[in-house]
């Protein structure tokens, strides 16, 4: 099992450079043992954090996605309108 200083410096590391793919691989790992009251406190703080930055990249990725079919909805429309117009 992986010492929890090591968890929680690799944890700090993939959160201050907004590392996406490091933070979703340490939500799925399991949570080492650590030697103090304090880690572990420091550890939930750190999975706020990481929870509190997928959350963001949530709405991010919605937003996108919305976006996308938004613009599909029009090119679709906008297609089936030029299309129609052109019929004898």
């Amino acid at each position: 099992m992986e010492r929890g200083d090591k968890w929680l410096n690799s944890l700090k590391i993939a959160i201050i450079n907004n590392d996406l793919n490091k933070i979703k691989q340490y939500s799925k790992r399991d949570v080492p043992y650590f030697d103090s009251i304090n880690e572990a406190k420091e550890a939930l703080s750190l999975i706020k954090e990481a929870i509190s930055i997928l959350e963001k990249e949530k709405k991010i990725v919605a937003k996108k996605l919305n976006s996308l079919k938004q613009t599909q909805k029009y090119t679709q429309s906008y297609h089936n309108y030029s299309t129609n117009n052109w019929r004898v």
